[in-house]
């Protein structure tokens, strides 16, 4: 396993976390955003690993 599949796997980790501790009303505000980013990063280690596979 490469050093972007270990990125990769530890932001599925931090955001699978995230919603396991997401209340079921009004989370808050730093818990979205926190979890905006980390999918936003997801996506971008996601776009990185396919370029370099290419």
């Amino acid at each position: 396993m490469n050093i972007l599949d270990q990125k990769i796997e530890e932001v599925e980790r931090k955001i699978k976390d995230i919603k396991a501790r997401w209340p079921f009303h009004s989370p808050k505000v730093s818990m979205v955003q926190e979890l905006e980013d980390l999918e936003i990063k997801l996506k971008a280690l996601k776009e990185q690993k396919k370029n370099q596979s290419q």
